[in-house]
C-alpha cells in the first residue's frame, strides 16, 4: 500500500492542501495517519475517496452532503456522473485513478466512452495529452511508477495503432511523405503516434520508425524513402546543448527536408531558430503544416 504526503495528494487531485485540511477538520471526510512529528500520510483508499469527492463536488454536490456518503454511495454517484454528456470534466481524474490501481476495465470504459463521444483526434488532444502531463508530474514526485506508466501507455498505444490502421490506403496519389521517429534513448511515442494519425488523416504518406532509432539508421532510411519531412518528439529530460546539437545534426544531414519537432522538453529549453525547423506546440500548428505540405 502506498503512502502519500498532503503535497502528493494536492498534486494528484488538484485539491488545495488547505481545502483538504478543512474537509478533514470540519467534515471528517478522511482521517489520515500521522507520523511521530505529526506529518499527514494518506493511503490509496484515502486518495481514491478524495478523487471521487473532488469530482462530485465539482459537479455541484455540496461537500456537506458528500461527507455523509459511504464509499458505495460515492461510487454509485460517480457511475451516474460518468454517464453525463460532459465526460471531459471527470475523465482525466478517472484515468489517473485507473492508472494508480492498474484498473484496465475502468480505463477502457472511460477511454472508449470518450472515443465514442469525441473521436480519436479530440480525445487525444483534449484528454490524453493533459492526462499525460498530469502523469508526468506524478512520476516526478514518485506517485506513479514506471510499471504504471508502461501499463497505461501500452493501452493507449493499442488505440492509436488501431486508429492509424483504419486509415491505411488513404494516401493521395503523389502524396507528400513524412517519417515519424524518436532518437536513441527516447521512448515516449504517444505524441508521434498521434501526429502520425493526423498526417494520415490529411492524406499524407507516413513511415513510422518508432522509438530509440539510431541516427545512422535514420540516414539510411531517408536516403531510400526521400521524405518531405522528418517528425520527432523530445519528452525525456535532455540538456539544452544536447537538444540543440541533435536538431543541428538533423538540419545539416537532411537539408532541404523539413524538420518538425514537438515535445515537453521544448518548453524547458531555449531552441536555436533555424529556417528549416518547425516547432509544433499545438494541434493547430501541425494541421497548418500538413495543409501547406499538401
Amino acid at each position: 500500500m502506498s503512502r502519500y504526503s498532503i503535497k502528493d495528494i494536492e498534486q494528484i487531485t488538484g485539491i488545495k492542501a488547505h481545502t483538504i485540511r478543512v474537509w478533514e477538520r470540519r467534515y471528517g471526510i478522511i482521517q489520515p495517519e500521522r507520523t511521530e512529528t505529526n506529518i499527514r500520510l494518506y493511503s490509496d483508499e484515502d486518495l481514491k475517496k478524495l478523487l471521487n469527492i473532488s469530482m462530485l463536488n465539482a459537479s455541484g454536490i455540496k461537500i456537506s452532503h458528500l461527507a455523509k456518503m459511504g464509499d458505495i454511495d460515492l461510487e454509485t454517484n460517480i457511475l451516474e456522473l460518468s454517464k453525463s454528456i460532459n465526460i471531459e470534466d471527470i475523465s482525466i481524474d478517472k484515468l489517473i485513478l485507473a492508472t494508480i490501481n492498474f484498473d484496465e476495465d475502468l480505463f477502457e470504459s472511460i477511454l472508449n466512452r470518450c472515443l465514442l463521444a469525441k473521436g480519436m483526434e479530440e480525445t487525444t488532444f483534449q484528454i490524453l495529452f493533459p492526462f499525460f502531463q498530469r502523469i508526468g508530474t506524478l512520476w516526478q514526485i514518485g506517485t506513479i511508477s514506471p510499471a504504471q506508466e508502461h501499463f497505461i501507455s501500452n493501452l493507449i498505444r493499442q488505440k492509436l495503432f488501431a486508429a492509424i490502421d483504419s486509415l491505411s490506403g488513404g494516401s493521395k496519389e503523389n502524396a507528400k511523405k513524412i517519417i515519424f521517429f524518436l532518437k536513441e534513448d527516447e521512448l515516449h511515442e504517444i505524441s508521434i503516434l498521434f501526429y502520425n494519425y493526423i498526417a494520415k488523416k490529411y492524406g499524407i504518406k507516413t513511415l513510422y520508425l518508432g522509438q530509440n532509432l539510431p541516427f545512422s539508421d535514420l540516414q539510411k532510411v531517408v536516403a531510400t524513402y526521400h521524405p518531405d519531412g522528418l517528425f520527432t518528439s523530445f519528452i525525456t529530460p535532455i540538456s539544452e546543448s544536447e537538444l540543440n546539437n541533435y536538431i543541428v545534426s538533423l538540419t545539416e544531414n537532411f537539408d532541404p527536408i523539413d524538420i518538425v519537432i514537438t515535445g515537453f522538453q521544448l518548453k524547458n529549453q531555449i531552441i536555436k531558430k533555424h529556417v528549416k525547423v518547425k516547432i509544433v506546440s499545438s494541434l493547430m500548428d501541425f494541421k497548418e503544416y500538413v495543409t501547406k505540405l499538401e
